[in-house]
């Protein structure tokens, strides 16, 4: 799975970074550097400021290693840093909140899990449950549900039988833990990293 575009005329291996020699392969949908200033004036022209490396909203530059190497080194790890932190951070996140949650959301959470097509659910080892679906995260203290006892194995039979999808503990995360601990531990990803990884 990609975190990150790389645009170089370089070669360079980076786990999780998509490697590009042009501009025109990179995946849109992620941040992207361009490594070069003379790659990166054919492409961009004489229109950007050898001051200013941020070109727009995910799109930046740094110099190759052999223009300025000291930069080119700082700015390619601040780079990755700045992909595994920011992540994720387009897909919604919804969190049953059994205990302050107002009951009318409560139930229009449930019945948008109910009704997803194929969700993916991990259970981690903490009784969190992240469901992933119609890219959105869902998820459900199960530490929380255990306050309503009588509710507790209706809620877990019906999570676990979501499509026959549900991934328990080591099963989904000893596939995705490389990323996973890249990620510092996010796990309310592993379904959504699982979904586009593994399925």
């Amino acid at each position: 799975m990609y975190v990150g575009n790389i645009v170089t005329k370089s070669k360079l291996d980076i786990e999780n970074f998509k490697i590009c020699g042009t501009i025109d392969s990179i995946d849109t949908n992620l941040p992207t550097l361009i490594i070069g200033w003379k790659h990166v004036n054919e492409i961009y022209g004489n229109t950007l400021s050898i001051l200013h490396k941020q070109i727009d909203t995910f799109t930046y530059w740094t110099f190759g290693s052999k223009e300025r190497k000291s930069e080119y080194e700082i700015d390619l790890d601040s780079f990755i840093s700045n992909c595994y932190n920011s992540f994720g951070e387009n897909i919604p996140y919804i969190y049953l909140d059994l205990l302050l949650g107002k009951k009318s959301i409560n139930f229009r959470i449930i019945r948008k899990i109910l009704s997803l097509k194929e969700p993916i659910t991990y259970i981690s080892d903490t009784n969190m449950v992240y469901i992933y679906g119609e890219n959105i995260i869902f998820g459900i203290d199960l530490n929380v549900v255990l306050l309503f006892e009588e509710k507790y194995e209706k809620i877990l039979n019906k999570v676990k039988n979501l499509q026959n999808n549900t991934l328990v503990d080591l099963e989904i995360f000893n596939k995705c833990k490389d990323i996973i601990l890249k990620l510092k531990n996010k796990n309310k990803y592993i379904p959504y990293i699982y979904e586009y990884e593994y399925r």
